[in-house]
């Protein structure tokens, strides 16, 4: 089922938008695209790079008319912003002389906590809001804090989508996949293993992704003298991660904010027991001791998350994947916004 509808995609290099873009593949011939830097996606067609690290506005300037200009030539029906960031901005600006419909998709900090660190983000993240015909994010929290950010928008809960990842014959293996970054927290990880793997030392833990804090976590390891039950597996491409929340008994993901994070719903729908910080987004998914643990203060969660029937934790979380964040649903929804917001009937 394909469409003559013309999307523009905007956004970063990432696995997520690569995925996404994937599974509109049935609905959605092609694209362009519209970066900071050049990137191979599924079905683009033609690419515009527009890099924002220069705090230079003059650079600012420059891509608003090569943005203009790149919009004039390819007329898209509807553009498709993922992240609101300066890109962004900048795009809905140039977007507003040719008054071409604009779907933004939230990821997470960019409305949680960028719009917080002062006047100017905020108001951007406003603009961006105000100029966006319609919103989406995929957790209640970023649809309240939008909200509150500007009240008029139209805003509508939506997974990005998964795949489903079938469990193999599971390991004692606590699995780590987000990046090495202070907000992931990945140093509390290895802490509460390292205390875990006193009482249980035939479990591992396993640490995928890279970041400007790996040297130190890698370290870190080596203080606690654990650094033989840590293992560091670096960026793992697709076959490989799955592979691993295949394997795991635990997955672990506990940062300081988060929207939904595709890699748990990945984990859980691989049978992973999941272990989430106590975020507001954590309670839409985990209600703790049943379905996984949400982290509490002065308690170790690997200890509670060992005490809990791993097959009851399977069927309840693969039957939440199943109702509520398959890919194969999800890109229809987004293809029936496509078709919303330029007043068509979906065939």
């Amino acid at each position: 089922m394909a469409s003559e509808i013309k999307v523009l995609i905007a956004g970063p290099q990432s696995v997520h938008l690569s995925n996404f873009c994937r599974g509109m593949a049935e609905f959605i011939p092609g694209f362009d695209l519209i970066g900071e830097e050049s990137f191979d996606l599924p079905g683009i067609r033609n690419m515009l790079i527009c890099p924002f690290r220069s705090a230079n506005p003059l650079q600012w300037i420059l891509n608003f008319f090569r943005m203009r200009a790149f919009l004039s030539t390819h007329k898209p029906d509807v553009i498709h912003i993922h992240q609101a960031n300066r890109l962004a901005f900048v795009l809905s600006l140039a977007a507003a002389s040719c008054k071409t419909p604009i779907i933004l998709t939230a990821w997470g900090s960019d409305v949680l906590v960028i719009p917080k660190k002062n006047w100017f983000y905020r108001r951007i993240t406003r603009s961006i809001l105000r100029r966006s015909n319609i919103t989406t994010a995929d957790s209640n929290e970023m649809i309240q804090a939008v909200q509150q950010l500007y009240p008029e928008g139209n805003y509508v809960r939506l997974q990005y989508g998964i795949d489903p990842i079938p469990a193999t014959s599971k390991e004692k293996i606590i699995y780590s996949n987000r990046l090495h970054q202070k907000l992931y927290r990945i140093d509390l990880i290895i802490r509460l293993f390292a205390d875990f793997v006193q009482k249980h030392p035939d479990w591992m833990l396993c640490v995928a992704g890279n970041g400007p804090e790996t040297n130190y976590l890698k370290d870190l390891s080596d203080n606690l003298s654990i650094s033989g039950k840590v293992q560091f597996m670096g960026w793992l491409d697709k076959i490989s991660n799955e592979k691993m929340y295949a394997r795991a008994m635990f997955y672990a993901s506990i940062p300081d904010s988060d929207g939904t994070s595709v890699s748990l719903l990945e984990a859980m729908s691989a049978g992973c027991i999941p272990v989430v910080s106590d975020l507001a987004v954590s309670h839409e998914w985990i209600e703790s001791g049943k379905n996984g643990i949400i982290m509490q203060a002065d308690v170790n969660p690997f200890e509670q998350a060992i005490m809990l029937d791993a097959q009851q934790v399977i069927k309840y979380n693969n039957a939440l994947i199943e109702q509520y964040a398959l890919r194969k649903n999800t890109s229809k929804q987004f293809y029936q916004l496509y078709h919303e917001i330029l007043g068509r009937t979906v065939k």
